[in-house]
């Protein structure tokens, strides 16, 4: 076929649009539509894309859901980037000519995380870049799975675990012995298993420790359910740095969430301790998750408490929106993008026979300070 008869073929052939009611991401729907039409051969070896704008109109999706789609595409070699701004079917795709092996992943996510939020798109988007920058082809498929045990009918040579429950290492460790296994965003300390996460319990403690310092003395926490093990680590963080200064942990400012989605019902209980008298509630509030702290915004906005003149609070995320809250968001930063993209390539790594040390990687993280936090009232 002549590249006109491409350029012809793949400005008339019809696909579906996306399902704007669905709660899959634009984005993902775009990029497996495209993939299972190349897998098909309805867009032959060689075909020329249309431009990223064009695509999103033909799919009804925006210019960026288009873009983000192709990136993938790209990265999984189903895609080729052209001198002159021109991206075609990869021809090593339909015809078999791979110069390496293609390895199947899964990036595992528990069914009710939404993609496009701040912590989960942008570990994601650091995956993307990696595999775009790497040399090792892979096929990447988004499964959602809300017990590890349901992974070992799954034919994947590696796997992406985000967060997985402290209880489910055990599954995952025996998972990892009839394929690749890295856990993103989560870590335990005897474990066999590769993790790449963030400093979550130092990251608690700095934000502690300044707190302390700006002599704070009644602190509560705000935190996911102690299940997941980076809101367990950061709680123990939160006891560590309370040691650390010689105060007490008073159970009624402990706010850990039964389960990942009950944050109301913590978030209750907080607003009920703050129409105690002053000398009874918290002084600071550490949010552990960026929408955790707009939740303890929102309270307190009703209750009349400003931030941080009686109230002072420290999240945890650091997204574009954390410096245009009123007032400016104190938190702990974490390196999401890096930790995608060292995740990605560890398990590149695992799959080609090669053993990256340490085992587990901790990303460390940044306390980002702004007006949110400020001085223990009198």
């Amino acid at each position: 076929m002549s590249p006109e008869s491409h350029r012809s073929a793949r400005m008339t052939l019809p696909l579906p649009s996306v399902d704007r009611s669905s709660r899959v991401p634009a984005h993902v729907q775009v990029k497996e539509i495209l993939g299972e039409a190349i897998r098909q051969g309805k867009l032959p070896p060689g075909a020329e894309l249309p431009s990223t704008r064009e695509l999103g109109a033909r799919f009804n999706a925006s210019l960026i859901s288009a873009r983000r789609a192709v990136q993938s595409l790209v990265g999984e070699g189903y895609l080729r980037r052209e001198p002159g701004g021109r991206t075609i079917v990869a021809p090593r795709v339909i015809d078999g000519g791979l110069t390496g092996r293609r390895f199947r992943v899964a990036v595992v996510l528990n069914p009710s995380i939404a993609l496009e939020n701040f912590y989960h798109g942008t570990i994601l988007a650091g995956i993307d870049h990696a595999a775009e920058a790497g040399a090792a082809l892979s096929e990447r498929h988004i499964r959602r799975s809300r017990s590890a045990v349901e992974l070992q009918a799954v034919a994947a040579d590696g796997f992406l675990v985000f967060h997985p429950p402290r209880d489910e290492f055990g599954v995952l460790e025996r998972l990892a012995r009839q394929a690749k296994v890295v856990v993103i965003g989560a870590s335990r300390a005897q474990t066999s298993l590769d993790c790449v996460d963030s400093q979550n319990l130092e990251g608690a403690r700095a934000a502690m420790r300044h707190l302390v310092g700006l002599g704070h003395r009644r602190i509560a926490i705000v935190n996911g359910p102690l299940s997941a093990a980076n809101a367990y680590d950061r709680y123990q963080g939160y006891l560590a740095e309370l040691a650390a200064a010689g105060l007490p942990e008073r159970p009624e400012f402990v706010f850990n969430a039964k389960e990942a989605r009950t944050a109301g019902s913590v978030m209750g209980r907080l607003v009920e301790v703050m129409r105690q008298p002053l000398a009874d509630r918290p002084t600071a509030v550490l949010a552990c998750g960026y929408y955790l702290a707009l939740d303890v915004m929102s309270a307190m906005r009703e209750l009349g408490i400003h931030i941080p003149r009686d109230l002072s609070l420290i999240g945890f995320d650091d997204t574009r929106s954390a410096a245009l809250l009123h007032p400016p968001l104190s938190t702990v930063r974490q390196p999401l993008e890096e930790m995608g993209r060292r995740a990605y390539t560890r398990l590149m790594d695992l799959l080609a026979g090669r053993r990256p040390l340490p085992r587990i990687d901790m990303v460390p993280t940044s306390l980002v300070l702004r007006e949110s936090a400020g001085p223990a009232p009198n």
